[in-house]
């Protein structure tokens, strides 16, 4: 018996350690990025190659497509991996007008989303799996900096959620998004 009571406050104590070093501790900013290389092989800064919606850290722009909900179009950088969508819009300074981020799940269910390393506020936009908004959060507010992640609020979507799009706060407002619009994504014109 006091060997397990030595193991459990071990193991307590060193889960907290654990806990304050990984996860305790708000995430510093990357470093900046110095060069990057552009699909014709020449190199650019990266303010310039990744337009109005990157900033200077490394936070490099996705592949993007249209977005269209009942009239309103944005041009969506597409987060299909799991570290795309960690990143998410971190660490950028702001979303240029009439673009977005769209984040695409394998399966449908429960998304949660939280603003780490924001520095803007957003509108969140659920999607379901039919291609229907499912619901939307207004308004997010960035996190004060420097906000332990533990502390962060989490968003959490209606059930049945397939994409979430992220866009500037007030953009459902603006465009008179409602439940049940149609969303339509299609590949960029050339």
């Amino acid at each position: 018996m006091v060997i397990f009571i030595i193991a459990f406050i071990i193991a307590v104590v060193g889960g907290s350690v654990a806990w304050h070093y990984l996860l305790g501790v708000p995430n510093p900013p990357l470093p900046l990025a110095q060069v990057v290389i552009g699909a014709s092989g020449s190199s650019s800064t990266a303010a310039q190659a990744a337009d109005s919606t990157s900033t200077d850290v490394v936070n490099p722009v996705l592949p993007k497509e249209s977005l269209s909900i009942d009239g309103a179009t944005w041009t969506v950088e597409m987060a299909t991996t799991t570290v795309e969508q960690a990143r998410g819009l971190s660490y950028r300074t702001s979303l240029a007008p009439g673009t977005g981020m769209l984040f695409m799940f394998p399966t449908p269910g429960v998304q949660n989303f939280w603003m780490k390393d924001m520095n803007f506020p957003l509108d969140m936009i659920w999607i379901a799996q039919n291609g229907t908004v499912a619901g939307f959060t207004e308004n997010i507010p960035a996190p004060a900096p420097g906000t332990a992640l533990w502390n962060l609020k989490i968003y959490t979507s209606p059930a049945g959620v397939s994409q979430v799009l992220e866009v500037n706060a007030g953009s459902v407002a603006r465009y008179r998004i409602k439940t049940g619009d149609n969303v339509t994504l299609s590949p960029l014109a050339s």
